[in-house]
């Protein structure tokens, strides 16, 4: 689509939402809705540039500072991303990688140094299983069904990972079914040595702009003793990964037992 068209586009979405709005807030905000709902309907991809500032200011009843501000919104919302000389990007195209070894610098939220400010350590992911899981009927909610509130089914892919040939991970990685359920008919090769994140962003349209972790020492379950190797009832490191995308929306849910001993881990808590 040309940037003409874009313009119109986001024109055309602002005139309609203002005539329907019953709530009024600041102008800004507004407009960072209506190219929020843009993107999250598809009609800008990730990695599509956003029409210039100038260029929508003479089409929207709005100053230049407010459609700046409302850019400068979705930019700290992880939403767009700006590149000098380049323009506005819809984020979340960045090292897209695919059956193939997983490189150091791919490795944007999950990764490993063999020693504090040592170097980062490669890392291969192979997919064990896709299977879907129904949520829990009676008792306790589980924790990807506490973050995916709600969702009545998952797809669950588990898999091993194993960093520099040192140690062993066991991840499980949980979706909503609604949206991934097509997953399940993907192949564990396809899936296998890929960021998962990357994947879901250009497959649907569903970017991980933020992270937040819970890392806890406790007392495995049997099934991640068995995948690593160790004893029954053995401690480790239990790593709760929560992502999320637009609005700050549930993306995804992983949980990652790693063994006594493991390598430093680095965190960050945003994509850039």
């Amino acid at each position: 689509m040309s940037e003409s068209l874009q313009v119109a586009s986001i024109a055309r979405r602002f005139s309609q939402s203002s005539s329907d709005r019953v709530a009024r807030g600041p102008k800004y905000l507004h407009l960072s809705e209506v190219v929020l709902d843009a993107i999250e309907s598809g009609e800008f991809k990730p990695g599509s540039q956003i029409p210039g500032e100038r260029n929508l200011s003479a089409v929207l009843p709005l100053s230049l500072g407010t459609i700046q501000k409302a850019m400068n919104d979705l930019v700290d919302q992880g939403v767009l991303v700006r590149r000098a000389g380049k323009g506005t990007f819809v984020s979340g195209t960045r090292d897209l990688i695919y059956d193939r070894k997983i490189e150091k610098r791919d490795l944007i939220h999950f990764r490993f140094r063999e020693e504090p400010g040592g170097p980062l350590l490669p890392v291969y992911l192979n997919v064990e299983s896709i299977e879907e899981v129904n949520r829990a009927r009676n008792g306790a909610r589980r924790p990807w069904e506490l973050f995916h509130e709600g969702t009545g089914s998952f797809v669950r892919i588990d898999r091993i990972l194993t960093v520099a040939n040192l140690f062993k991970g066991f991840c499980r990685f949980y979706l909503p079914m609604e949206h991934y359920g097509s997953l399940l008919g993907r192949s564990h090769e396809e899936l296998s040595g890929v960021t998962l994140r990357e994947f879901l962003n250009k497959t649907y349209n569903m970017p991980t702009l933020r992270f937040e972790h819970q890392i806890l020492t406790d007392r495995f379950p049997g099934l991640a003793c068995r995948k690593l190797g160790l004893d029954k009832d053995a401690y480790g490191t239990t790593w709760q990964i929560f992502g999320r995308t637009y609005r700050n929306a549930p993306a995804s849910y992983q949980v990652v037992y790693l063994p006594p001993g493991h390598r430093p881990i680095e965190l960050l808590e945003r994509i850039e």
